[in-house]
């Protein structure tokens, strides 16, 4: 039982692939896209403090739009949704208090250690740069999760940093604070178009030092 568990897990992750050509004839329900959003906000992050937001694209009209501030990249508009994926610079501030709430419920800690922890995060998100390192990283580990959990449900993914930031803070009214690190287009493989095999990936031995 344990090695198929761990032969599935191995399959997922390597079935995964950045996908350029989606069929635009089939649709994720919504229902699908909150399953494999919730299932991927189990991503680590510091403190737990879950320092992300997301947009979902997902009308025909809206993905026109989208396309064209993504250097009207085809896939944006052929796949069934794009995930805009965002790292909230204000994300240790605005849910401290939920999420070491949730720890005095689950005995992480005590209600009288809530103050010094909370003020310990403060202080850290309270330097700007702290912030955005913060968020960035975490935001970006919940956007690989994205892209596996997918996986888990038939659907393909690829991540797209090719955009025009301003045009899409503008057509999307993102506040400063959030900060669009990418996109992420999804749905289902077009089985009519041939995959290539997967490119090169460097070996344990060409980028890692052992100390």
């Amino acid at each position: 039982m344990q090695q198929t568990i761990k032969q599935e897990m191995i399959n997922l992750i390597k079935e995964r692939r950045s996908i350029t050509f989606f069929d635009p004839s089939k649709e994720v329900p919504l229902e699908i896209l909150e399953e494999v959003v919730n299932l991927a906000s189990t991503a680590p992050s510091s403190y737990n403090l879950q320092p992300w937001k997301i947009i979902i694209v997902k009308s025909k009209a809206q993905k026109s739009i989208l396309k064209e501030i993504c250097m009207n990249q085809q896939k944006v508009e052929d796949a069934s949704a794009n995930i805009i994926v965002l790292a909230n610079t204000r994300g240790g501030i605005e849910n401290v208090d939920k999420v070491l709430d949730s720890w005095i419920e689950l005995g992480y800690i005590t209600p009288d250690q809530k103050d010094s922890t909370k003020q310990s995060i403060i202080n850290s998100w309270s330097n700007p740069e702290k912030a955005k390192n913060n968020a960035i990283r975490d935001s970006s580990l919940f956007a690989m999760n994205i892209m596996i959990c997918s996986r888990i449900f038939g659907l393909e993914t690829h991540p797209i940093g090719g955009f025009n930031e301003q045009k899409l803070r503008e057509y999307l009214n993102i506040p400063d604070h959030l900060i669009p690190i990418m996109i992420i287009a999804i749905g289902y493989k077009d089985n009519s178009k041939q995959l290539l095999p997967r490119a090169y990936r460097f070996k344990f031995h060409e980028i890692t030092k052992v100390i």
